[in-house]
């Protein structure tokens, strides 16, 4: 069975405030809104990986500090509003696999084909993916529903998922 998961959809790396704004993370919204609808007709889970972090976390010394929890830039965009059945996992790192309930997750469920969207391409996406594919699970990513923090960056991720994660560009 798949799952689509949707990786840090949040304010603060979206909204044109957003403490860590990525370049054209807007743009991707309506992709991802028509994939969620479509695997919400066809019944199949729906999880949300949420950057969720402590006011003094160590990731702060190599990034901005963002996603804090309790704050409006942690909160996933208005136009993807996670839906009561929606699953929301929330991480302190790059993964969504490290340190949380995901594998949990996907095992109850029997999910073993995951549908990647979300920021960044090269960072969560990427570690999220690796992990998965690491774990045994079949993973592709819709391309149309990522982005990274550069254009080098896609171009960069996208043939080091194909090359070396095997994973499939959709």
């Amino acid at each position: 069975m798949k799952a689509l998961i949707i990786v840090d959809m949040l304010k603060d790396f979206v909204y044109d405030w957003g403490t860590l704004r990525i370049n054209g993370a807007k743009d991707i919204i309506p992709y991802i809104h028509q994939l969620k609808t479509q695997f919400k007709k066809e019944n199949f889970p729906v999880i949300y990986l949420a950057d969720s972090h402590d006011k003094y976390d160590k990731e702060f010394e190599i990034w901005p500090p963002h996603c804090v929890e309790g704050t409006e830039g942690a909160e996933v965009v208005d136009e993807l509003k996670p839906d009561e059945s929606d699953i929301i996992i929330k991480k302190k790192t790059y993964s969504g696999f490290f340190k949380t309930e995901l594998e949990e997750t996907l095992k109850k469920l029997n999910i073993d084909e995951l549908y990647i969207v979300g920021v960044a391409t090269n960072i969560c996406v990427h570690y999220t993916a690796s992990d998965a594919v690491l774990r045994g699970y079949r993973v592709l990513i819709p391309w149309k529903g990522t982005k990274g923090i550069t254009e080098e960056d896609e171009i960069y991720m996208k043939k080091h998922f194909e090359n070396v994660l095997k994973v499939k560009i959709i």
